[in-house]
């Protein structure tokens, strides 16, 4: 709910992250007015329509060292950690490559980035006129100074990699430079002028060369709008300009879309009155900062004029000890409309389905949403989270949302039906119940899942505010905040320090405390690293088990602070802060992802161990035709009969087939002719089902091999057995552990406990049936001897 460049800034601040996670090198360089960033705007062609640019790491190693993000990279203990995570991956991706130089491709790589990191550098793109092909065309500008020897010599052996004649001398205006021997299409250049290095594309006129003899004398006006540091990290588009060729585009190649409905569509979200957007990060001591502008005349429409001034004196109502608060105020009444006449526009006659869709589904809840529950509410709305441990009642912290009411009897007739719904709708899984406390009516929403997380949502009406907790103890103290007027998080000196230079205009503002966010970031990895390390080891990588400790420098974390307010030329936002904010929400993503990413590395391998079983099977299946050449036109009465005809008895077992599994890896189906004319559908050999979940690999007579599903390879093995005239035997396609989770398919719904003794025959089976993620998670809750599982994970487990 907060504008658009408040969230921009983490895209900033990551993008600061990556660039020094290359290790920047050299030494630290003093600039007295411009940043070496803002010098090479200087240089940029005309009519760009956007670029990111960096000063470069020579320039910003020595700020960067003292800011928080700099101490953390250039920490022992994370660089160890690091250098254990190279020395696992590494190895991991050349094998999965099949490349054994992959490696070696992968560090020159990460030193060519080093070194054009370690420079000035501008990419982006810039309109051109006239000409064929479109009217745009790309660029990168690095500046080289005292590093060009190295930078060249490295663009030779990137040259170097290319056949001989690929590459070739081209002319670009009055200037030579290189590129592919073929490149009618798409113009592609690279070379020198001075000290700089261009690469571009689509621009064969030479448009990026002209300024890099003779620079400007001035900077471009719109970095004199925002204020900047060393600038780590600057951002500029050019948004009308970038319209108005997508537009002319559009047009011109006949979109399906009339360019007209989306030009409509823009002016009323608002966005149509945009310039530009411009924004710059670097550091500041400690702290990282980040100014940023979108440009646009008021006055202003669309869901910008849904946003409305903020009240400071909103966070009296914040918890002293909060790990950070968030305000805004957003008529979220105007949003509403202000979208509906966007589908309207967009959907033309077919918009009275859409509103008779918006009033069957308000007759099934029974509230109006426009009308009742948004209508209901005045915008004003104030956020925080609690760390662990604020409570003893509430261990797990939680979080707080209290909202300005217009309508407190509207908002409660409106969310009482919803509570109402839910619980009728839910089978169960919602329970809703009221109780009156100190003259009001406290209403709790236990929903099954969130309630094992120990988070209930809990709600009253306070005055003419709603308070919204994740659990009872959590609202509780809230409504115990407000009506005391206790110590706030306003009156910590945290928060006076971080505000102490706000504007009067705020629109939006959010605070936190790094320091404590930080350590219960850290203490929660701590506390699940060691899972995804077991669920990496399942899937062959082998992580280390210990994150490091960075607490010596959360010590030092300062609070942060970002805002936004509307001036005469548009929407601005600051942020200053340790910069842990957004790299907070990359581990977090990083652990999401963690969690999706092994399972998947899981069934990547699994389906690499398909590949390879197959290939085995071709080459028994060339043993048996080699054999019957041989011998009159028969085969084998058992495969081992021809091992005379294979070189590796590794062909007869499959990478599929699991360590603690004694039975054979392909089923033989003997008294088979060659002379049959149905050899391409007669099974000859089959992988074992009794160790595979869904899919059998088969190999028929005719040597071509497949990969089938259960249903089909039962009906092609019958055929197969009818043809010989014997009866198919009896095919097992799970191992007899696995019969519990069967028997569980018939089951209720609830969540199910089951004790380690049962798991425990469980776990090494459906680790080595593919079950990656689920074996280390009972493994690692083998330590307190009972396992909370959903059941419909086993039922999952089961159908497999």
């Amino acid at each position: 709910k907060e504008p658009i460049m408040t969230r921009s800034r983490s895209i900033l601040f990551v993008c600061v992250g990556l660039l020094f996670s290359y290790g920047l090198a050299a030494s630290g360089t003093v600039f007295a007015q411009s940043s070496p960033a803002e010098e090479l705007t200087r240089v940029l062609p005309d009519d760009v329509l956007g670029f990111v640019a960096t000063s470069g790491g020579e320039s910003l190693k020595a700020d960067f060292e003292k800011s928080i993000i700099g101490r953390i990279w250039n920490d022992p203990a994370v660089k160890t950690f690091g250098k254990s995570l190279e020395q696992s991956l590494l190895p991991k991706l050349q094998e999965e490559m099949n490349k054994p130089d992959a490696a070696e491709t992968i560090d020159q790589v990460i030193n060519y980035a080093k070194l054009a990191l370690s420079r000035p550098i501008a990419i982006g793109a810039a309109r051109k006129a006239g000409g064929e092909g479109p009217p745009v065309f790309g660029f990168a500008i690095l500046n080289a100074g005292d590093r060009k020897a190295e930078i060249v010599s490295a663009l030779d052996k990137l040259e170097s990699f290319a056949d001989e004649g690929d590459i070739v001398d081209v002319t670009v205006g009055s200037v030579k430079m290189r590129g592919p021997k073929d490149a009618d299409d798409v113009p592609l250049y690279w070379g020198w002028v001075g000290d700089y290095l261009v690469v571009a594309v689509n621009d064969s006129e030479g448009l990026a060369l002209k300024y890099l003899s003779a620079p400007r004398t001035a900077t471009p006006q719109y970095l004199a709008t925002v204020p900047g540091t060393d600038d780590a990290v600057v951002v500029h588009y050019d948004i009308q300009s970038i319209t108005g060729i997508v537009t002319a585009l559009a047009q011109s190649q006949g979109s399906p879309v009339p360019v007209e409905m989306v030009m409509t569509v823009l002016k009323q979200l608002g966005l149509s009155n945009i310039r530009a957007i411009t924004a710059r990060a670097g550091f500041a001591g400690p702290d990282v900062v980040s100014n940023s502008l979108v440009e646009m005349p008021a006055p202003r429409t669309g869901l910008f004029a849904s946003l409305k001034p903020i009240d400071i004196r909103a966070f009296d109502m914040v918890d002293a000890g909060a790990m950070n608060a968030s305000a805004v105020n957003c008529d979220l009444g105007a949003v509403y409309d202000t979208v509906l006449g966007v589908i309207k526009t967009a959907a033309g006659e077919d918009f009275a389905e859409v509103e008779q869709g918006i009033a069957a589904v308000e007759s099934q809840l029974k509230f109006k949403i426009r009308d009742g529950l948004l209508e209901s509410l005045s915008g004003e709305m104030v956020f925080y989270s609690l760390p662990s441990g604020v409570s003893t009642q509430s261990p797990m912290g939680g979080f707080v949302l209290i909202a300005g009411l217009k309508d407190a009897k509207l908002w409660q007739e409106t969310f009482t039906a919803i509570g109402e719904f839910a619980a009728a709708k839910s089978g169960g899984m919602v329970q809703v119940s009221s109780q009156e406390q100190g003259g009001r009516t406290v209403h709790t929403w236990a929903i099954m899942p969130l309630a094992m997380a120990q988070i209930m949502p809990t709600w009253t009406v306070v005055a003419d505010k709603v308070v919204i907790g994740s659990s009872p103890v959590i609202c509780t103290r809230a409504i115990e905040q407000i009506d005391s007027a206790s110590t706030s998080i306003r009156s910590t000196e945290g928060f006076k320090t971080a505000t102490a230079e706000l504007p009067s205009n705020l629109i939006s503002l959010r605070y936190s405390d790094s320091k404590l966010q930080f350590t219960q970031l850290m203490t929660a990895l701590q506390q699940f690293w060691p899972m995804a390390a077991m669920m990496a080891a399942n899937a062959d990588l082998k992580l280390p088990m210990i994150l490091p400790n960075l607490s010596h420098i959360a010590q030092d974390m300062g609070p942060s602070c970002q805002y936004s307010w509307f001036d005469d030329r548009g929407l601005r936002s600051r942020y200053r802060g340790s910069g842990i904010e957004p790299s907070l929400g990359a581990v977090a993503g990083g652990a999401i992802g963690a969690g999706v990413l092994m399972p998947a590395l899981a069934r990547a391998r699994q389906q690499a161990r398909y590949a390879v079983s197959m290939s085995h099977m071709k080459q028994i299946g060339l043993v048996l035709m080699m054999y019957a050449d041989e011998n009159e036109g028969k085969l084998p009465e058992r495969i081992e009969q021809a091992h005379d005809y294979y070189n590796d008895s590794k062909i007869l077992d499959s990478p599929l087939k699991p360590g603690g599994f004694d039975g054979p890896s392909y089923i033989y189906v003997k008294g088979h002719s060659l002379s049959v004319e149905s050899a391409a559908r007669q099974i000859v050999v089959y992988e074992n089902p009794e160790y595979l979940p869904e899919e059998i690999n088969v190999l028929f007579l005719d040597g071509h091999v497949e990969k089938m599903k259960r249903d089909r390879f039962i009906e092609t093995l019958e055929a197969t057995y009818k043809q010989l005239g014997r009866e198919m035997p009896e095919i097992k396609f799970t191992l007899e552990q696995l019969a519990l989770l069967q028997d569980m398919q018939s089951q209720d719904s609830l969540p199910r406990l089951l004790l380690w003794a049962e798991v425990d025959k469980l776990a090494p089976q459906l680790h080595n049936r593919g079950f990656h993620a689920l074996g280390p998670f009972l493994t690692w809750w083998s330590q307190v001897q009972v396992v909370v599982l959903p059941i419909e994970n086993l039922r999952s487990c089961a159908g497999k």
